[in-house]
């Protein structure tokens, strides 16, 4: 008989790599599990080092993807097979992404499903010959985020195996001390792609404040993309359709740093939008950008 068919969107932060290690030891034997990373171009080196480290560690047989973007019209993203070593650091997917979508933002929020979710369907129906419906997606996220969940989980067949055993942040930053390695970000608000327009401003603001070069390459993207697909005018990355020199400029203004401990005083404070945002970009979350252009209102 077939083995259950189990993806698992490994996204290079601890709680992926937690949930990563749970499935690998349960369902080994059982299941034909697919563990997957795929890398935009614009992650931080640290995140790159440790979904390497946990794959040698434990064993979970991860294989890198980047996109494959084809310019012809119609004609969907695909995958292309990589390794820590030759894994692009210079954005070079996110790069080809912007060239024929134009800049991602609020209004339109697709950078995650074109150069994750789209890359992994990729691989698994045309490497693996896995049908789209013959298998689960295990996403990582805690018990305590569960908001950030898909809505359309159950027609995409996502699962949530943290949420259904009540991990919190705490329990995974305990499984991952017994480890004897971390991830060594220089904080959450610098993981995955360092400069993530998802994130809330106040990290934005505090990634540019101590690493203004994390800013250079969406600089580059909107210097040369900003009137590309443009409906109204130029089109930016961040919140407010804020530009990265924006960033840049308020970064010097006086603000309360975010840190890792840093609990927002009010969800409605403008420099808090998007705080759910942690140390990795999940699968699935993009439908929770954009949801009304005008006025950026969040579900």
């Amino acid at each position: 008989m077939n083995k259950p068919r189990l993806a698992v969107s490994f996204s290079g932060g601890r709680t992926s790599a937690v949930m990563t290690k749970l499935l690998v030891e349960k369902h080994r034997d059982t299941h034909d599990i697919s563990v997957t990373f795929a890398n935009t171009g614009q992650e931080h080196e640290a995140t790159l080092e440790f979904v390497d480290r946990c794959d040698k560690e434990f064993g979970f047989n991860v294989v890198w993807l980047e996109a494959e973007i084809d310019m012809t019209k119609g004609v969907g993203v695909r995958h292309r097979i990589v390794d820590f070593t030759d894994a692009s650091r210079d954005g070079r997917p996110f790069r080809e992404y912007i060239a024929k979508y134009g800049i991602p933002n609020v209004g339109s929020p697709q950078c995650t499903s074109r150069l994750k979710e789209e890359v992994m369907d990729s691989y698994r129906h045309r490497q693996l010959g896995w049908p789209r419906g013959s298998y689960k997606t295990a996403i990582g996220i805690r018990h305590d985020e569960e908001h950030r969940a898909s809505v359309r989980a159950k027609e995409s067949g996502f699962i949530y195996p943290l949420i259904d055993l009540g991990y919190t942040k705490e329990k995974v930053i305990e499984e991952v001390r017994s480890w004897g390695f971390d991830l060594k970000l220089p904080g959450e608000h610098y993981g995955n792609c360092v400069w993530c327009w998802k994130k809330s401003l106040r990290k934005l603001l505090t990634v540019a404040k101590h690493s203004p070069e994390q800013f250079a390459f969406p600089a580059r993207m909107e210097k040369k993309f900003s009137s590309f697909k443009a409906k109204n005018g130029e089109r930016f990355f961040f919140r407010g359709n804020r530009s990265a020199q924006d960033i840049l400029r308020l970064s010097k203004e006086p603000f309360e740093e975010f840190t890792d401990k840093y609990a927002p005083v009010s969800d409605e404070d403008p420099l808090d939008y998007g705080v759910g945002c942690g140390e990795s970009c999940e699968i699935g979350s993009d439908e929770r950008y954009g949801i009304n252009i005008e006025t950026e209102d969040w579900i």
